[in-house]
C-alpha cells in the first residue's frame, strides 16, 4: 500500500476500499447485535455499557439510546436480519416496530 496520492485504491485512513467496506460491515453487525441484545431484553443498556467500559471498548448502537430507535432504524435492522436469515429476530423487531409506530 502506498500513500493516498500514489494508490487510488487506498483511503486516507490507510485502508483500501475493500478493507474499509469490511470494517464498515463489522461495525454494522456489532451495532445491530448490540441493539438486538438491548431491544430483546437480554441485557440492559446500562449493563452493556458497564461491560464495554470494563473491556476498554466503545459501545456502538445504530440509534440514540436515550431516544430509542426511530422507525427507519428498526426497518433497517429488520432488513439486515432478513438478509442474514435470522427470522426470529425479524419477528421480534417487527413486533417492537408495530408497538412503537403502529401498522
Amino acid at each position: 500500500m502506498g500513500n493516498w496520492e500514489n494508490d487510488p485504491e487506498e483511503e486516507p485512513n490507510g485502508l483500501t476500499e475493500i478493507e474499509q467496506m469490511q470494517m464498515d460491515a463489522i461495525l454494522l453487525e456489532t451495532a445491530y447485535n448490540n441493539a438486538w441484545q438491548v431491544l430483546s431484553g437480554n441485557v440492559s443498556f446500562d449493563l452493556m455499557m458497564k461491560k464495554q467500559f470494563t473491556k476498554g471498548a466503545e459501545l456502538v448502537l445504530p440509534y440514540d439510546p436515550e431516544k430509542g430507535p426511530k422507525k427507519d432504524e428498526l426497518e433497517n435492522m429488520i432488513a439486515y436480519y432478513i438478509e442474514t436469515e435470522e427470522y426470529e429476530k425479524c419477528a421480534k423487531l417487527t413486533q417492537i416496530l408495530k408497538e412503537k409506530y403502529g401498522s
